[in-house]
């Protein structure tokens, strides 16, 4: 009988056990079936299981959370029992709307900008294609992306909308919609690959994974030749970006996504000495100060003619006290027509090629640059 009683508490404790490791519904304890590995990008990260994957998006403002968790099930699939928590997505998407020029440059460097079908503000968008179909009106116009025209996104019910998410807004109506919402904080990205590689993100929605998977390899491969090809080199001239805008200079901080390609171009950022990875806003004097002496400038402005040290100090006459300006090296990038912003997220090989040449030109014999060129007289 004593036997028999031990026996019974036994397989007691272990049905208790059992109970208290089952996965609570919605619960995501399962091991992945597949490995993914993200390789720069920190705002990202994925999960494969067999029946479903998890793309799971950090919040850049604070990262001990998650923005979003989306739950990617395929189409010609039956719906799992007991999916994790998340946003459910069928794959692969086939009509999508866009907020901004971003979103369509990364779906047209997939092959895949026939999924628009939607996008805000198309006057900023320089793709011919998305720009015949605003006109054709097989694209729609969905208005400002501050505030989208919820009626016509109705309307034309995608199977997701890209969107990039700002501190402390939120989408309003939209999210009422029950369109799913893929935000991308792709420009949080401190390192330039970082910011490239979420193009890999976009592949998991819209089956191109081994497409974005072979881009991503190229890129990172043309970056890093740059940077093999400046291994070498001992002098790194100082520089300095931009201009004011509304009475304020916003300079890249000194850990950012700009600095970080600064650095990586062979040159010396005045304000590499500074953590923090978004813009500053500075008054003139302050920059002045830093970056007087600064051997180059670099600017992107979007002017409908093209910038000239005339112009520069018609603009405002104090930029003449550079030593930049002063010894003619100041290089412009007029975003009215170069293709700099589109490129930027997903080429920053090409970008920082640019930059290179600028400081070190020996290096790069019969190099022409895309976007940068010395600012005429």
């Amino acid at each position: 009988m004593k036997l028999l009683n031990i026996t019974l508490l036994f397989s007691i404790i272990l049905i208790l056990a059992g109970c208290n490791n089952r996965k609570p519904a919605g619960q995501d304890n399962t091991e992945p079936q597949t490995e993914y590995t993200v390789y720069y990008a920190k705002g990202f990260q994925v999960k494969k299981y067999d029946e479903y994957t998890t793309v799971s998006v950090r919040d850049p403002w604070d990262t001990t959370r998650m923005l979003q968790t989306y739950v990617l099930v395929a189409k010609n699939k039956d719906l799992p029992a007991n999916l994790p928590k998340g946003t459910l997505v069928r794959t692969p998407l086939e009509t999508v709307a866009t907020y901004s020029t971003i979103h369509c440059s990364t779906l047209n460097e997939l092959d895949a900008v026939n999924l628009i079908k939607g996008v805000c503000e198309p006057q900023y968008i320089k793709l011919s294609n998305i720009q015949d179909g605003v006109k054709s009106g097989a694209i729609v116009d969905l208005g400002m992306a501050s505030k989208p025209d919820t009626e016509r996104l109705i309307m034309l019910s995608p199977d997701a909308i890209f969107a990039t998410p700002i501190q402390g807004w939120t989408y309003g109506s939209i999210e009422k919609t029950g369109i799913p919402i893929l935000e991308t904080t792709d420009y949080t990205e401190s390192h330039p690959l970082g910011r490239a590689e979420w193009i890999r993100y976009y592949s998991l929605f819209i089956g191109k994974e081994q497409l974005a998977d072979s881009l991503f390899a190229l890129t990172e491969k043309n970056y890093n030749a740059v940077k093999e090809a400046l291994a070498g080199t001992t002098n790194r001239p100082s520089v300095f970006t931009d201009i004011r805008y509304q009475n304020k200079w916003n300079m890249p901080g000194g850990k950012s996504f700009m600095a970080n390609m600064l650095s990586d171009s062979g040159a010396s950022y005045c304000w590499s000495d500074n953590n923090s990875t978004t813009y500053m806003p500075l008054a003139f004097e302050s920059v002045l100060d830093k970056a007087g002496e600064a051997d180059f400038w670099i600017i992107k402005y979007n002017w409908p003619k093209d910038m000239t040290y005339q112009s520069l100090e018609k603009e405002y006459k104090p930029y003449s006290h550079f030593k930049a300006f002063k010894e003619k090296n100041i290089y412009g990038c007029n975003t009215a027509y170069s293709s700099y912003y589109e490129d930027l997220p997903i080429h920053p090989d090409y970008i920082l090629k640019d930059m290179a040449y600028i400081f070190h030109p020996e290096l790069f014999p019969g190099y022409t640059p895309k976007y940068y060129k010395k600012i005429g007289e």
